[in-house]
């Protein structure tokens, strides 16, 4: 939505927003007919319980204009698509996944129309020029443990995820700070809301992050980008298609196992400060400047409205042909 009122706000385009689970869906549907749209734009349905005879009703009140929808999350093994995302998903004339390969394949078995990648963002409320703070932590890490019955669940990448966390935890002398449910342990300090994850990191001189589902092609979650932006060297592991990403100089290191992240982290806390920052600026700046939600929303409507390109470093390496902005 901030995407939108940014470019709304720009005049390249106008927008409607429609939510049934707030408004209802009658009132939605009326909403969505009064504005007569040129194109739908859906981001991955809710917890509204769309039903595919409400989403083709809703299309044909509007004459059938095009659709394209966004996949922000990994799918896979025990999370299966909720009803509703398939619902719209088999009215799709454009998709555009987080996350391909395996994920792909998923989605195309049920969407008529293109699959194409488009990566996790920067929120633009994260995108503003991070505060000068100085860190009182060393190291700061924000994600979820999952257990059931006190037993790590099958998640892919959860295991992981824990032994990075365990070995980071064990760093002598180190001051790691863990966020997310399900932690115990040095450092642990429980759930942080969304808009404080950017204080917390901005508190670390080192940040890390392992992602769930890291076997999907060019898979990360939006805690990448958004710890990048904090001006912080950013540890997180390495999934196949990430070779378009900034490296090293940008701050950004990849691992392939939780050990090496946990070498990593060593290693970049006995680094050269100076070097460390100057590093972590050129990422926050990179990813501020070319890898937020508005560049998103550019690259997935610019096949079926006449809108600016996002900048080549690194959209071009995503997309189709674009229609011309006049």
């Amino acid at each position: 939505v901030a995407a939108f009122a940014a470019l709304a706000a720009e005049g390249h385009l106008t927008h409607t927003v429609i939510s049934p689970r707030a408004d209802g869906l009658a009132r939605a549907v009326a909403t969505a007919g009064e504005a007569a749209p040129r194109l739908v734009f859906v981001q991955t349905p809710g917890s509204f319980p769309w039903r595919e005879g409400q989403v083709r009703d809703l299309l044909r009140l509007l004459g059938s204009p095009p659709v394209v929808f966004w996949e922000g999350d990994a799918w896979g093994g025990s999370k299966q698509l909720p009803p509703a995302a398939r619902a719209w998903l088999r009215h799709a004339d454009a998709v555009f996944s987080v996350a391909v390969g395996e994920q792909k394949a998923l989605l195309g078995a049920l969407a008529p129309g293109r699959i194409d990648y488009v990566p996790n963002v920067l929120p633009l409320p994260s995108a503003e020029p991070p505060a000068d703070t100085p860190p009182s932590d060393d190291i700061a890490f924000i994600g979820n443990r999952y257990l059931r019955f006190g037993l790590l669940e099958r998640v892919v990448g959860n295991r992981d995820r824990a032994r990075l966390v365990h070995g980071l935890q064990r760093l002598p002398g180190t001051r790691t700070r863990v966020y997310g449910r399900g932690w115990r342990g040095p450092g642990a300090r429980g759930p942080v809301p969304f808009a404080e994850q950017v204080p917390v990191l901005r508190r670390a001189r080192v940040t890390a992050g392992w992602d769930h589902y890291n076997h999907h092609h060019g898979y990360y979650s939006d805690r990448l980008p958004i710890a990048l932006s904090t001006g912080r060297n950013h540890i997180n592991s390495r999934q196949p298609g990430l070779d378009w990403l900034p490296g090293p100089d940008h701050g950004l290191h990849l691992a392939d196992t939780p050990e090496a992240a946990v070498e990593l982290a060593r290693c970049l806390l006995r680094a050269d400060p100076q070097a460390l920052a100057a590093a972590g600026a050129r990422g926050s700046a990179w990813v501020r400047e070319r890898l937020t939600e508005r560049e998103a929303l550019l690259h997935m409507l610019s096949r079926h409205l006449p809108l600016p390109a996002p900048p080549d470093d690194p959209w071009a390496a995503f997309g189709p042909a674009r229609c011309a902005a006049p």
